[in-house]
């Protein structure tokens, strides 16, 4: 009889602490510079407009500032409530890893890269580009796109650095004339559908630029 309460109470425990660790968490997105992104600003004045038409006076600084407040407080009281409970979830594997998609993006960023042998540089690769296509394989992969991704956002520069050397050491192997390897992503603005029927391209800015020197020193005669 008393197990059967025990293991109701065990049961019980285990769904709160699930349900718990599936509320919607902002942990990954808790950077200012992230939010200074034009996506993340674009929302904020969307929504501002929303709260004012329903009578609500406020600006997207001031609704940024609100959430910013929300959100960290948000956090504080979720990560205190979960951290009894981190190593049951990485024992039993239902830690929630995935965040909800909250907008469109509307300011993505492609990653480039390109190469000089000396004159200038060329490009090797574009992502999603069937023309420039050098290591396609790899970064076509699901697990790599979804790195690139991230690499396109500003707060994660120590890490893009890091993608940058490593890609600096491919070029070199692939490429034995090159001296130099440029890792950059080019920002954009999504066109409108009236943009896309009229065949209005959108510019493009270059972006989070990456440069290595290539190993390829020729040796002496």
């Amino acid at each position: 009889m008393i197990w059967k309460h025990v293991r109701g109470v065990l049961v019980a425990l285990h769904l709160f602490v699930v349900t718990f660790m599936a509320l919607p968490s902002a942990s990954g997105g808790m950077n200012r510079r992230a939010w200074a992104d034009p996506t993340v600003q674009t929302e904020f004045a969307a929504w501002s407009a929303r709260l004012r038409s329903y009578g609500v006076d406020v600006t997207p600084p001031e609704l940024e500032e609100t959430m910013w407040s929300f959100a960290t407080s948000y956090e504080g009281v979720r990560n205190a409530v979960l951290k009894p409970f981190r190593p049951y979830l990485r024992i039993t594997g239902t830690s929630q890893s995935w965040k909800m998609f909250v907008a469109p993006h509307r300011f993505p960023s492609r990653m480039e890269i390109d190469i000089d042998r000396g004159a200038g540089f060329e490009t090797v690769f574009v992502e999603r580009s069937g023309t420039y296509d050098w290591m396609r394989t790899w970064f076509d992969h699901d697990r790599m796109r979804s790195v690139v991704f991230r690499y396109g956002w500003p707060h994660y520069g120590a890490a893009r650095k890091e993608f940058a050397n490593w890609v600096a050491e491919r070029a070199a192997q692939d490429f034995p004339g090159a001296t130099r390897v440029r890792v950059s992503f080019l920002s954009y603005r999504t066109p409108s559908p009236d943009e896309v029927r009229a065949g209005i391209r959108p510019v493009e800015n270059r972006e989070l630029v990456e440069i290595r020197k290539l190993a390829n020193e020729r040796p002496p005669p």
